[in-house]
């Protein structure tokens, strides 16, 4: 027992004197459960958001039908489960709002006052709406007001899996990238390989270019793994441009390794390691929309979760794959994300460690 006490104590000693440690195990995941907490934790009423046709049979006396059955505290629904904020757009416009996660719901109203409700039935927040909006619409003022029939949404482009395909191939680069830089120069440096390579006339620049196309080859081997499956398996959308595609697949991996070479540039130990990749990494995967819209989060965080890289890439592989999106397209997030690359990737060269 006396040997188990001191070899004890040497463990715990040898933690506590590393700050890098303390705060990534202490300090960071209290930081993220107060950021999480703020987001998902509403002070006010939760509000989503439905679109009602501008073609359909008086579309703003049925917008403000919506909006009197959730404003009347009598009848329960803002209260127990939500309120839904009705939005007057023409079919284009409000199919294009569901492929990016906007909305969920579409209902338009016939002349005999018939309603028709329009959603994708796997997705479990557009099945809740429904049945929040057609409680509401169908029993208002305690009585029947009419029939409703719904409408799948099940084309190419108006699914969830449609939603959340290009999403998972910009977070597979993402984690790729992060994982397969960051992670490998901390590894070398443990191992004091970083110290022996810096020792030889090795070009620095090489060493740095051999990430990027290393990485670059894996995650297009990944990808089409991914992507083969997908589309045998759920024959997902892809309306856009090839071209705009590959671009941006580059420019991701190109941004998310100089982040990479930033995270490995100091980091000397494993428990370090672990808590910088995640520390870019968890963040975006909650934040960047990646498994349902982040319009969720208030308003007063969104221009910032919007220029978030994994935003940027999710987004723009969002747009090339379920709204056709080309080149024209995709050069703003794709010019803006070189620039976030850059500024890693200078930013860890000026403060790499080779040993």
């Amino acid at each position: 027992m006396k040997q188990i006490y001191y070899l004890v104590t040497i463990q715990l000693k040898e933690f506590y004197r590393e700050p890098g440690i303390l705060f990534w195990a202490f300090i960071f995941p209290i930081a993220i459960a107060g950021v999480l907490g703020l987001a998902f934790t509403s002070k006010g009423v939760p509000q989503t958001r439905v679109a009602v046709i501008s073609s359909s049979h008086n579309a703003s006396g049925l917008s403000a039908k919506i909006e009197k059955a959730f404003s009347n505290p009598s009848s329960g629904n803002s209260n127990e489960l939500g309120v839904i904020v009705p939005q007057v757009l023409a079919e284009e416009e409000a199919i294009k709002a569901l492929k990016r996660g906007e909305i969920n719901l579409l209902v338009k109203e016939d002349e005999k006052g018939n309603l028709e409700f329009s959603f994708d039935p796997n997705n479990a927040n557009a099945q809740r709406d429904y049945l929040l909006l057609s409680n509401a619409l169908l029993t208002m003022d305690g009585k029947e007001q009419g029939s409703s029939s719904i409408r799948k949404l099940d084309s190419k482009g108006t699914r969830y899996i449609d939603y959340l395909v290009p999403g998972m191939l910009a977070m597979g680069v993402m984690n790729s990238c992060l994982w397969g830089v960051g992670w490998n120069l901390i590894e070398m440096r443990m191992k004091k390989l970083l110290r022996r390579m810096s020792a030889t006339p090795m070009n620095k620049l090489a060493f740095v270019m051999s990430f990027f196309f290393t990485r670059i080859f894996v995650t297009t081997v990944e990808s089409i793994i991914f992507l083969t499956f997908t589309f045998t398996v759920f024959e997902n959308a892809f309306f856009g441009s090839i071209p705009a595609a590959l671009l941006i697949f580059l420019t991701g991996n190109f941004v998310f390794a100089c982040i990479g070479i930033f995270v490995g540039s100091r980091a000397q130990s494993a428990q370090v390691g672990n808590g910088l990749v995640n520390a870019f990494t968890f963040p975006m995967m909650v934040l960047s929309g990646i498994f349902f819209s982040y319009k969720n989060f208030p308003d007063i965080v969104l221009p910032f979760i919007k220029h978030l890289p994994l935003t940027l890439v999710a987004d723009s592989l969002r747009a090339v794959f379920i709204e056709g999106a080309g080149l024209a397209e995709i050069v703003y997030p794709c010019v803006f994300m070189v620039g976030i690359g850059f500024f890693f990737l200078g930013v860890g060269l000026r403060i790499f460690r080779w040993s």
